[in-house]
C-alpha cells in the first residue's frame, strides 16, 4: 500500500468517519516534483475546469463566491472555476479523504490549519513554492506575511496559500476594567492579564475576571505565546517530521499554570471548550476578559455589545521569538488526477484569491486578517481600519508576529487526535481535579501516542 493511501486511512479513522480503510495498489500516481509553467494553460485547446472545495460558511463563504464569480467573468472563455461548500472543515476533509480514495480531488482544496500535516503526507498537491517559481508572472510569495507564510512552510517550501487568517485576541469590557482601576497599559503580559483579571474580580465580585474556550488551540496559544515549541523536532518542520508532544518545559508550564490557577482560584470561569459560550458570557457581563478569535470580532458587533476594546494577545515569552499561532485555511493546489492545464488555472484561481485587491475585499467581508502585505498600502484599507480599530489591532498583531518555529505551529498528521487527548487533561487541571504537572505529563505522554501511531500507520 502506498505512503499516500496509507496517511488516507490514517486519517479518515481520526476523524470517525464511515469510510473504510485504504486499498489500492502500490503503483497509483504520486505528486509530481516538478510543477507546470504558463504553457500548460496557453496550449490548452478549450476553457479549463477548475474544482474548488471548502468548508466556509456564513459572510465568509458569501465573500469567497463572489470573488470566484469576479474571476469567473474576468476569465470567460478561458477558465471557469466551480466551488463547493462542503460543510464544515471536519465535512469537507472527510470528503476529501474519500476523493482521493476515488481518484476525484478537487484541482482546490481550501481546508483548515489542523489538517496541515495530513495534507503535506497524503502526497496529493503540488506546493506552492513550485508553482510559484514556475509561473513567476502570478502571485508574489513574499507578500505574503511572514506569520502566515511559516506556518504553512516545512522543509523550506510553502506548501499551500493562507487564504483566511484568524489569530487570538484578548476582549475586554471597558467598563468593567474602569471600575477596577486596572491599567491597560499591563495587558501585554500574560502575567499583566492575570493580575488584571484578580484585581477585577476582588473589585467586582460577581464578575469573574477572564473566560477562556477550552479547546486545543488556546493551549498551543500559551506555548507559543511563551516561545516554546509544542511538537518536537522543531514543532514538525524539519527532515524526519514531529516525533514528540512537548508540554513540560518550564516555559510552557508556567503559562499554561499561570491561566489554570485563575481558574482553580474561581477567578475564571468554566464555559467548557464552546468559544461562543464564552462569547455570550462576555456579552452578557459575566466575565471581564476574554481570549477569543479575531473571528469573535463579527459575533461581539451582531450580538449589539458596545463599550468593549480588543487587545492584542498577551505574551508570557520574548517578543522576537514568541507570538500567537494562526488560524483559518489555505488553498492547496492538487496535482494528482489532473492536467497541466488544470494546474496551472487553479494557480491563476489561487493567485487571484490571495491577491491584494481581493484579500482587502474579503477581509472586510468576512473579518478575517488580509495575508497579503501589499493591503497595507491601499488608501482605502486604511480608512477602513481608521474606522474599524479592532481590525487595527488584528493587523498589527498579526504583522508584529515573528515566524519563528514556536509560532508556526506544530505540522503533524496527528494534530486532531493530539487535540482529543490534550484537551481532557487540560479541564482536570484548571477545574482542580488534577494537579498540574500531572495533567501535563499525562496530555505529553498521550499526545506522543497518538504522533507514534499516526507515523507508524503512515508507513513513516
Amino acid at each position: 500500500m502506498s505512503l499516500r493511501l496509507r496517511v488516507t486511512g490514517v486519517l479518515i479513522a481520526a476523524i470517525a468517519t464511515t469510510l473504510t480503510a485504504c486499498g489500492g495498489s502500490a503503483d497509483q500516481a504520486t505528486a509530481p516534483t516538478a510543477a507546470p509553467g504558463p504553457s500548460a494553460l496557453a496550449s490548452a485547446t478549450g476553457p479549463v475546469t477548475v474544482t474548488l472545495w471548502h468548508g466556509i460558511g456564513g459572510a465568509a463563504g458569501e465573500a469567497l463566491q463572489a470573488e470566484i464569480d469576479a474571476f469567473n467573468s474576468a476569465n470567460s472563455g478561458r477558465i471557469e472555476v466551480k466551488a463547493a461548500f462542503q460543510g464544515s472543515y471536519a465535512d469537507a476533509i472527510a470528503k476529501y479523504t474519500s476523493a482521493v480514495r476515488d481518484k476525484s480531488t478537487p484541482s482546490i482544496m481550501v481546508t483548515n490549519d489542523v489538517t496541515s500535516g495530513f495534507l503535506r503526507d497524503a502526497g496529493q498537491t503540488v506546493s506552492a513554492q513550485a508553482m510559484a517559481a514556475a509561473n513567476p508572472a502570478d502571485l508574489d510569495l513574499d507578500q505574503i506575511r511572514p506569520a502566515a507564510r511559516g506556518y504553512y512552510t516545512a522543509d523550506g517550501r510553502l506548501l499551500a496559500v493562507p487564504l483566511n487568517t484568524s489569530m487570538p485576541l484578548l476582549y475586554v469590557n471597558d467598563d468593567l476594567l474602569a471600575r477596577a482601576g486596572v491599567d491597560r497599559s499591563t495587558l501585554g503580559t500574560l502575567d499583566g492579564v492575570a493580575a488584571a483579571a484578580r484585581k477585577i474580580h476582588t473589585a467586582v465580585p460577581e464578575v469573574k475576571g477572564i473566560v477562556q474556550p477550552m479547546d486545543g488551540w488556546w493551549f498551543e496559544q500559551l506555548s507559543a505565546g511563551a516561545g516554546a515549541l509544542y511538537c518536537t523536532p522543531g514543532n514538525g518542520r524539519e527532515a524526519g517530521g514531529a516525533t514528540a508532544l512537548s508540554l513540560t518545559g518550564d516555559a510552557q508550564r508556567r503559562a499554561i499554570g499561570t491561566m489554570a490557577k485563575l481558574y482553580t482560584d474561581g477567578v475564571g470561569l468554566d464555559t467548557g471548550a464552546d468559544g461562543n459560550a464564552a462569547l455570550s458570557a462576555f456579552v452578557a457581563g459575566k466575565v471581564a476578559m476574554m481570549f477569543n478569535s479575531s473571528g469573535a470580532i463579527g459575533s461581539i458587533r451582531k450580538a449589539g455589545m458596545k463599550g468593549y476594546s480588543a487587545l492584542p494577545y498577551p505574551l508570557s515569552g520574548d517578543r522576537s521569538s514568541a507570538g500567537a499561532v494562526i488560524g483559518g485555511a489555505a488553498m492547496w493546489l492538487d496535482a494528482v488526477g489532473h492536467s497541466e492545464a488544470e494546474q496551472v488555472a487553479s494557480w491563476k484561481v489561487i493567485s487571484h484569491l490571495a491577491s491584494a485587491a481581493v484579500q482587502e475585499r474579503f477581509s472586510q467581508a468576512s473579518g478575517y486578517a488580509p495575508v497579503n502585505t501589499a493591503v497595507d498600502d491601499s488608501p482605502t484599507w486604511q480608512a477602513f481600519l481608521a474606522a474599524n480599530p479592532d481590525h487595527a489591532v488584528l493587523g498589527k498583531q498579526f504583522a508584529d508576529t515573528p515566524a519563528t518555529p514556536a509560532t508556526s505551529g506544530c505540522l503533524t498528521g496527528a494534530m486532531s487526535g493530539i487535540r482529543a487527548v490534550v484537551v481532557p487533561q487540560m479541564q482536570q487541571a484548571f477545574s482542580g481535579a488534577l494537579p498540574l504537572d500531572q495533567a501535563l505529563a499525562a496530555a505529553q505522554q498521550a499526545g506522543t501516542t497518538k504522533i507514534n501511531d499516526y507515523r507508524e500507520q503512515a508507513g513513516q
